[in-house]
């Protein structure tokens, strides 16, 4: 028998974490990541049991590029012993219900590349790919870099009176990324809530500053106990092509490793050229790609 129950207490937190890291036991997911999006609340975590054995979970919400359009940010991974078992449509059709109370058409999911099961499972139900991203990371050990630094450009640790100046350029730069969806950063306090809460390192994260005004910022965020996660980088239209995200980059690269880190994370769309050219100067090596799809609500 499958039961669909949703994540409710640190037991269920725990449970949560316990199947992800089966399913995937390379790329384990941060316990603070849960807790964190369990506070959210648009957010629904889900349970999936088999005969009572925890064997699935499935997470639902607003899509974090674009929280007002038409889509539903779902996440659905099945331990592999309990596959076609119909475990993960039951999450999809939970997923798909919480999608139409938020007001939601459309739902979002992502899948890794060589993950041909979920892969399989998405088209089945629909699904297109339009879009993908690289995920690079760079081992701080050999990591060789020399700080740049731009005629007229200073580099600073972010600090409250900058948060003002990052929004009005992530305006910018957030809608000018080749994204699978728009990006829309919504008000100041949505965009604060995603980029600048939570799991941040604001000691790590930089903005660059041109006669004291923001033209350019770069955040860090904690991934796991040894990988800090660049979260974006961003420059002003008025200021890109002088090497400031080098620049940026270059300082979070050195605070990182002085602050103990061990690798740097990133994630970037195949069509962003720039920000991968960027990343192989620095040394990133890619991993592997996320496939990004979207496809329709399940309909019971």
């Amino acid at each position: 028998m499958i039961t669909i129950r949703p994540v409710e207490n640190d037991a269920d937190i725990d449970t949560f974490v316990e199947v992800r890291v089966r399913v995937n036991p390379a790329n384990p997911l941060p316990r603070e990541v849960v807790v964190e999006d369990e506070q959210k609340p648009d957010h629904l975590g889900l349970i999936a049991e088999l005969d009572g054995v925890a064997v699935g979970t499935g997470s639902a919400a607003k899509f974090g590029g674009a929280p007002d359009g038409e889509y539903a940010a779902i996440n659905i991974r099945v331990v592999e012993e309990a596959r076609r078992r119909g475990v993960g449509t039951a999450l999809d059709l939970r997923c798909s219900q919480h999608a139409r109370e938020l007001g939601k058409t459309r739902l979002f999911a992502f899948a890794r590349h060589d993950d041909e099961a979920s892969l399989g499972y998405f088209a089945f139900r629909g699904f297109e790919e339009i879009g993908r991203m690289q995920d690079v990371r760079l081992d701080l050990s050999v990591a060789v870099v020399e700080q740049s630094l731009p005629d007229g450009i200073e580099i600073a640790v972010v600090r409250a009176e900058h948060e003002r100046g990052m929004y009005e350029t992530a305006l910018e730069a957030e809608a000018d990324i080749p994204a699978a969806t728009s990006i829309r950063s919504g008000t100041f306090e949505q965009w604060r809530e995603k980029t600048l809460s939570g799991r941040s390192l604001r000691d790590l994260s930089f903005v660059a500053l041109e006669h004291g005004r923001v033209v350019g910022y770069a955040v860090l965020g904690r991934h796991n106990d040894d990988t800090a996660e660049h979260w974006m980088t961003g420059v002003a239209r008025s200021a890109r092509g002088r090497g400031i995200a080098l620049a940026l980059k270059q300082a979070q690269i050195a605070a990182a490793r002085d602050a103990g880190w061990t690798f740097l994370r990133t994630m970037n769309d195949l069509g962003n050229a720039p920000m991968r050219r960027v990343n192989e100067k620095l040394g990133y090596e890619r991993r592997f790609e996320w496939v990004h799809l979207g496809g329709p609500l399940l309909k019971r």
